[in-house]
Protein backbone atom coordinates (compact mmCIF):
# COMPACT_ATOMS: atom_id res chain seq x y z
CA UNK A 1 0.00 0.00 0.00
CA UNK A 2 1.34 3.47 -0.68
CA UNK A 3 2.17 6.08 2.10
CA UNK A 4 -0.83 8.15 1.01
CA UNK A 5 -3.61 5.33 1.35
CA UNK A 6 -1.57 4.46 4.69
CA UNK A 7 -1.85 8.21 6.03
CA UNK A 8 -5.81 8.43 4.79
CA UNK A 9 -6.38 5.22 6.44
CA UNK A 10 -4.13 5.82 9.59
CA UNK A 11 -5.90 9.79 10.13
CA UNK A 12 -9.79 7.85 9.61
CA UNK A 13 -8.47 5.99 12.75
CA UNK A 14 -8.03 9.11 14.71
CA UNK A 15 -10.76 10.96 13.63
CA UNK A 16 -13.48 7.83 14.34
CA UNK A 17 -11.39 7.47 17.90
CA UNK A 18 -11.92 10.74 18.62
CA UNK A 19 -15.71 10.52 17.79
CA UNK A 20 -15.86 7.80 19.72
CA UNK A 21 -14.07 8.90 23.03
CA UNK A 22 -15.53 12.06 23.06
CA UNK A 23 -18.85 11.16 22.81
CA UNK A 24 -19.06 7.99 25.41
CA UNK A 25 -16.27 9.44 27.44
CA UNK A 26 -16.28 13.36 27.66
CA UNK A 27 -12.91 14.95 27.73
CA UNK A 28 -11.47 12.29 29.79
CA UNK A 29 -11.70 9.76 26.36
CA UNK A 30 -9.67 12.58 24.48
CA UNK A 31 -7.45 13.13 27.59
CA UNK A 32 -6.58 9.24 26.67
CA UNK A 33 -6.36 9.75 22.84
CA UNK A 34 -4.01 12.35 23.31
CA UNK A 35 -1.67 10.50 25.41
CA UNK A 36 -1.84 7.69 23.21
CA UNK A 37 -1.10 9.71 20.30
CA UNK A 38 1.56 11.61 21.40
CA UNK A 39 3.68 8.14 22.20
CA UNK A 40 2.66 7.07 18.82
CA UNK A 41 3.92 9.53 17.22
CA UNK A 42 6.92 9.73 18.69
CA UNK A 43 8.07 6.09 18.10
CA UNK A 44 6.75 6.62 14.88
CA UNK A 45 8.74 9.23 13.91
CA UNK A 46 11.83 7.09 13.80
CA UNK A 47 10.67 5.68 9.99
CA UNK A 48 10.50 7.93 7.27
CA UNK A 49 8.31 7.61 4.38
CA UNK A 50 7.76 9.73 0.90
CA UNK A 51 4.87 11.25 -0.70
CA UNK A 52 4.53 11.92 -4.44
CA UNK A 53 3.86 15.40 -3.94
CA UNK A 54 6.76 16.39 -1.84
CA UNK A 55 10.37 16.23 -2.90
CA UNK A 56 12.01 15.48 0.50
CA UNK A 57 10.94 12.16 2.50
CA UNK A 58 9.00 12.88 5.78
CA UNK A 59 9.11 11.47 9.24
CA UNK A 60 5.97 9.28 10.10
CA UNK A 61 3.97 10.48 13.13
CA UNK A 62 3.46 14.02 11.31
CA UNK A 63 -0.57 12.59 10.14
CA UNK A 64 -1.56 11.26 13.60
CA UNK A 65 0.26 14.15 15.97
CA UNK A 66 -1.19 16.88 13.81
CA UNK A 67 -4.52 15.91 14.84
CA UNK A 68 -3.65 16.60 19.11
CA UNK A 69 -4.18 19.92 17.42
CA UNK A 70 -8.10 19.34 16.94
CA UNK A 71 -8.59 17.73 20.00
CA UNK A 72 -6.60 21.23 21.61
CA UNK A 73 -9.41 23.05 19.77
CA UNK A 74 -12.68 20.42 20.51
CA UNK A 75 -11.88 20.15 24.35
CA UNK A 76 -11.38 24.38 24.25
CA UNK A 77 -14.55 24.84 22.49
CA UNK A 78 -16.21 22.31 24.95
CA UNK A 79 -14.59 22.63 28.08
CA UNK A 80 -12.71 25.51 28.39
CA UNK A 81 -9.20 26.19 27.87
CA UNK A 82 -8.24 25.45 31.43
CA UNK A 83 -9.18 21.76 30.49
CA UNK A 84 -7.27 21.42 27.11
CA UNK A 85 -4.08 22.89 28.80
CA UNK A 86 -5.00 19.62 31.39
CA UNK A 87 -4.81 17.39 28.37
CA UNK A 88 -1.27 19.12 27.55
CA UNK A 89 0.19 18.32 30.08
CA UNK A 90 -1.04 15.19 31.29
CA UNK A 91 0.19 13.76 27.93
CA UNK A 92 3.68 15.52 28.17
CA UNK A 93 4.56 13.73 31.71
CA UNK A 94 3.07 10.63 30.36
CA UNK A 95 4.89 10.59 27.59
CA UNK A 96 8.29 11.74 29.80
CA UNK A 97 7.55 8.75 32.34
CA UNK A 98 7.09 6.06 29.26
CA UNK A 99 10.66 6.86 28.10
CA UNK A 100 12.15 7.31 31.53
CA UNK A 101 10.90 3.70 32.29
CA UNK A 102 11.96 2.60 28.43
CA UNK A 103 15.30 4.21 29.20
CA UNK A 104 15.97 2.18 32.52
CA UNK A 105 14.78 -0.81 30.94
CA UNK A 106 17.34 -1.04 28.08
CA UNK A 107 19.79 -0.61 31.18
CA UNK A 108 18.88 -4.08 32.54
CA UNK A 109 21.52 -7.19 31.94
CA UNK A 110 20.98 -8.92 28.76
CA UNK A 111 20.41 -12.75 29.09
CA UNK A 112 22.13 -14.45 26.42
CA UNK A 113 19.43 -17.76 26.07
CA UNK A 114 19.39 -19.11 22.47
CA UNK A 115 15.69 -20.77 24.13
CA UNK A 116 14.40 -17.46 24.90
CA UNK A 117 12.98 -14.32 22.17
CA UNK A 118 15.27 -11.66 23.25
CA UNK A 119 14.60 -8.42 21.30
CA UNK A 120 17.41 -6.11 23.60
CA UNK A 121 18.83 -4.39 20.37
CA UNK A 122 16.08 -3.49 19.18
CA UNK A 123 14.56 -1.91 21.92
CA UNK A 124 17.72 -0.37 22.63
CA UNK A 125 17.96 0.90 18.97
CA UNK A 126 13.99 2.26 19.42
CA UNK A 127 14.46 4.45 22.78
CA UNK A 128 17.87 4.98 22.56
CA UNK A 129 16.72 8.64 21.01
CA UNK A 130 19.47 11.27 21.17
CA UNK A 131 18.93 13.75 23.92
CA UNK A 132 18.75 17.03 21.93
CA UNK A 133 16.21 15.33 19.68
CA UNK A 134 14.09 14.08 22.86
CA UNK A 135 14.59 17.63 24.59
CA UNK A 136 13.65 19.88 21.51
CA UNK A 137 10.55 17.24 21.02
CA UNK A 138 9.18 18.02 24.57
CA UNK A 139 9.93 22.21 24.32
CA UNK A 140 8.33 22.05 20.64
CA UNK A 141 5.27 20.02 21.86
CA UNK A 142 4.73 22.43 25.11
CA UNK A 143 5.03 25.86 23.42
CA UNK A 144 3.21 24.60 20.26
CA UNK A 145 0.24 23.43 22.03
CA UNK A 146 -0.37 26.01 24.73
CA UNK A 147 0.00 28.64 21.40
CA UNK A 148 -3.24 26.62 19.77
CA UNK A 149 -4.96 26.64 22.89
CA UNK A 150 -4.19 30.38 24.09
CA UNK A 151 -4.33 31.52 20.19
CA UNK A 152 -7.86 29.34 19.70
CA UNK A 153 -9.75 30.69 23.32
CA UNK A 154 -8.78 33.88 22.18
CA UNK A 155 -10.62 33.29 18.84
CA UNK A 156 -13.57 31.76 20.76
CA UNK A 157 -13.82 35.00 22.47
CA UNK A 158 -13.51 38.11 19.97
CA UNK A 159 -15.87 35.81 17.79
CA UNK A 160 -18.51 34.95 20.31
CA UNK A 161 -18.79 31.15 19.75
CA UNK A 162 -19.26 31.97 15.77
CA UNK A 163 -17.30 30.58 12.85
CA UNK A 164 -15.85 27.42 14.24
CA UNK A 165 -14.05 26.55 11.30
CA UNK A 166 -12.32 29.57 10.41
CA UNK A 167 -11.19 29.40 14.54
CA UNK A 168 -10.06 26.55 14.16
CA UNK A 169 -7.80 26.85 10.58
CA UNK A 170 -6.00 30.09 12.27
CA UNK A 171 -5.52 28.64 15.57
CA UNK A 172 -4.21 24.76 14.07
CA UNK A 173 -2.43 26.28 11.26
CA UNK A 174 0.02 28.87 12.94
CA UNK A 175 0.25 26.26 16.15
CA UNK A 176 1.43 23.47 13.77
CA UNK A 177 4.02 25.76 12.04
CA UNK A 178 5.19 26.92 15.25
CA UNK A 179 6.00 23.77 16.81
CA UNK A 180 7.48 22.26 13.61
CA UNK A 181 9.59 25.48 13.58
CA UNK A 182 10.76 25.13 17.62
CA UNK A 183 11.78 21.48 17.31
CA UNK A 184 13.82 21.72 13.78
CA UNK A 185 15.85 25.26 14.84
CA UNK A 186 16.24 23.69 18.28
CA UNK A 187 16.76 20.24 16.84
CA UNK A 188 19.31 20.79 13.89
CA UNK A 189 20.82 23.97 15.16
CA UNK A 190 20.81 24.84 18.25
CA UNK A 191 21.20 22.04 20.02
CA UNK A 192 22.74 20.10 17.13
CA UNK A 193 26.70 18.81 17.32
CA UNK A 194 26.86 19.35 13.46
CA UNK A 195 24.36 22.11 12.85
CA UNK A 196 23.09 22.80 9.35
CA UNK A 197 22.56 25.92 7.80
CA UNK A 198 19.59 27.81 7.66
CA UNK A 199 18.35 27.01 3.72
CA UNK A 200 18.42 23.05 4.85
CA UNK A 201 17.22 23.81 7.22
CA UNK A 202 13.63 26.06 5.86
CA UNK A 203 13.89 23.62 2.79
CA UNK A 204 14.50 20.29 4.32
CA UNK A 205 12.57 20.11 7.24
CA UNK A 206 10.22 23.48 8.01
CA UNK A 207 8.78 23.65 4.39
CA UNK A 208 8.27 19.97 3.92
CA UNK A 209 7.46 19.12 7.12
CA UNK A 210 4.56 21.86 7.47
CA UNK A 211 3.23 21.45 4.00
CA UNK A 212 2.35 18.12 5.36
CA UNK A 213 0.95 18.98 8.16
CA UNK A 214 -1.22 21.71 6.52
CA UNK A 215 -3.02 19.04 4.67
CA UNK A 216 -3.74 17.05 8.22
CA UNK A 217 -5.05 20.71 9.39
CA UNK A 218 -7.41 21.03 6.61
CA UNK A 219 -8.49 17.41 7.18
CA UNK A 220 -8.93 18.34 11.36
CA UNK A 221 -11.33 21.61 10.62
CA UNK A 222 -14.35 19.68 9.74
CA UNK A 223 -13.49 17.20 12.26
CA UNK A 224 -13.86 19.69 15.08
CA UNK A 225 -17.29 20.73 13.84
CA UNK A 226 -18.05 16.88 13.69
CA UNK A 227 -16.96 16.32 17.18
CA UNK A 228 -18.80 18.70 18.48
CA UNK A 229 -21.82 18.53 16.78
CA UNK A 230 -21.83 14.54 18.23
CA UNK A 231 -20.91 15.33 21.43
CA UNK A 232 -23.97 17.97 21.52
CA UNK A 233 -26.14 16.01 19.78
CA UNK A 234 -25.72 13.21 22.76
CA UNK A 235 -25.80 16.08 26.04
CA UNK A 236 -29.07 17.27 24.83
CA UNK A 237 -30.83 13.69 24.12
Amino acid sequence: MTAEILSVLSFFICAISIIFLLRFYGKEGLFIYTIVIVIASNIQVLKLTHYFFMENPVALGTVIFSTTFAVDNIITELFGASEARKNTFLSFFSYLIFIILMKITILYPTIIDTDCYNHYEEMKILFSTSLNIFISSLIAYIVGQLFDIKLFAFLLNIMKNKYLILRSFISMSLSTFLDNFVFSVLAWIILSDNPISWNSLWSTYIFSGYLLRLIVVVFCIPLVKLAKRFYLDKKYV
